[in-house]
């Protein structure tokens, strides 16, 4: 849906403007960085591969039940599957069944291995949170980035066309001879350097486009155009304090409580991998029953007597033994009564444990310590690297403000300076040397305090980052 709204405000915003330039505002680059970023689409991968083994390692504390069908065709010389006696002939038979397991206690290896993998899983999100944070500022930056160098495009422009009506004023002045030839030389080297500023100005605003299109993995037609920021507006003097943002950051940055969970994770890998060392005791069941095709019942159909070996002495005279003798027919067992009469089942509890295993359980045990230390190292530098962070962002914030009032204070000085350095120059009072240092001084003081103010505006937005302040 949040995709679909998207593109449906694209449209329009596109359709709406199609005629004149494509123009778009700071939320939507924001919003399509978001869901076109690669680096945000990996964390989000990521994250997705996470909660797949979460699911897979709750899962294992749930029965496992399989089951089997064997059909096979036995020749030649065989045991009978139904009367276990040997038989030389061909025989067709079949084994079915389901079998159950369950394992009851492994030492809590199993509850803290799924506990280990729920903590992997919220550093994954919150790694997923960072990134969206990162391109976030990211695209803000870039985008802060991309008005500054289109108003100073835009003043390198002006500059430009301020020394070329001077240069037209002095050719028309030099048709006439009536100044020297070197101050319509000097206006000229002037307008080429202005000329020179421009192109600059140019090719850094044609970069800092690129930049952002490279950050919402988005190509910009050639005319498009990016909504105007009041940035005057939010000018302002700020004076953060870094503990309290620094206090804030602790508590709700992504990254750092990812590092929380990596390490908490860590812990319970050392929990799990302990819990190998015990005895595992598991609940077995099954039941299964066969068939054979050579299994045959017996009927009997009549009974006769017959003489055996065996006698008795009548009157000292051997009288031979006779006993009944029972004539059977033999015919096939069907199917259904075999899978049926066939049938049996087991229930059992199995323990199992280790005697020796090449040291293997003993080598994950080190390697889980080592891991957990590995994190509480990672996470004390990441906080560390917070707080230094948090420092300079908030100093840095503090010395463009500082500059911010400073240049806006030369503008108007170096303005009014070249106002009046123009009148002289023009009545000739002052040479072309004069005049160009005049320009030359509220040209720099202009781009500078273009610079400086996007400059605020960037370094706020840092302070913002760490404070938790950007829209998402």
């Amino acid at each position: 849906m949040k995709k679909t709204a998207l593109i449906i405000s694209l449209f329009f915003t596109l359709n709406n403007t199609a005629q004149d330039s494509i123009v778009y505002s700071l939320k939507q680059c924001i919003d399509i960085a978001l869901q076109n970023n690669l680096t945000v689409k990996l964390n989000e991968f990521q994250t997705e591969s996470n909660d797949a083994r979460l699911q897979q390692t709750r899962a294992a504390n749930l029965p496992s039940i399989w089951g089997y069908v064997n059909q096979g065709i036995n020749q030649g010389k065989s045991i009978n599957p139904y009367t276990n006696t040997f038989i030389n002939q061909k025989i067709n038979t079949g084994q079915y069944g389901v079998n159950a397991s369950m394992n009851l206690w492994s030492g809590f290896s199993n509850y803290n291995t799924m506990r280990q993998n729920a903590f992997a899983y919220q550093a994954g999100k919150m790694d997923w949170e960072q990134s969206k944070m990162d391109i976030t500022i990211s695209v803000m930056l870039a985008y802060l980035q991309i008005l500054s160098n289109e108003e100073q495009l835009n003043q390198a422009q002006s500059q430009v066309d301020v020394s070329k009506a001077q240069t037209d004023r002095l050719n028309v002045l030099d048709k006439n001879n009536a100044l020297s030839p070197s101050v319509l030389y000097d206006t000229k080297g002037q307008l080429a350097n202005d000329r020179i500023s421009y192109i600059n100005a140019k090719a850094a605003f044609a970069s800092s486009k690129i930049t952002l299109s490279q950050l919402l993995n988005l190509s910009f037609p050639t005319n498009v155009k990016f909504e105007k920021i009041n940035v005057v507006a939010e000018i302002k003097a700020n004076e953060s304090n870094s503990e309290a943002v620094y206090a804030e950051a602790s508590k709700n940055l992504p990254m750092i409580k990812a590092a929380e969970y990596r390490r908490l994770s860590a812990v319970k890998y050392v929990h799990a991998s302990r819990g190998l060392i015990f005895p595992s005791i598991s609940l077995n069941g099954s039941i299964g029953t066969n068939y054979s095709d050579a299994a045959l019942s017996q009927k009997v159909i009549g009974v006769t007597d017959a003489g055996t070996d065996n006698y008795v002495l009548i009157n000292n005279t051997p009288t031979t033994v006779y006993a009944p003798q029972y004539n059977f027919s033999s015919e096939k067992i069907a199917f259904n009564d075999q899978f049926k009469n066939n049938l049996n089942s087991y229930i059992g509890v199995s323990l199992q444990f280790t005697l020796f295993n090449s040291l293997k359980t003993k080598t994950q045990i080190s390697l889980s310590k080592i891991n957990k230390e590995q994190t509480e190292v990672i996470q004390k530098n990441t906080n560390i690297a917070l707080k230094g962070a948090v420092d300079q962002a908030s100093i840095d914030m503090k010395a463009a403000y500082d500059r911010y009032i400073i240049l806006s204070e030369q503008v108007e000085d170096y303005a009014a300076s070249f106002k009046i350095a123009t009148i002289k120059f023009e009545k000739g009072v002052i040479t072309t040397v004069d005049y160009v240092i005049a320009k030359s001084n509220t040209d720099k003081a202009q781009m500078n305090f273009i610079a400086a103010k996007y400059d605020y505006i960037l370094k706020s937005k840092v302070l913002d980052y760490y404070s938790g302040k950007l829209p998402m």
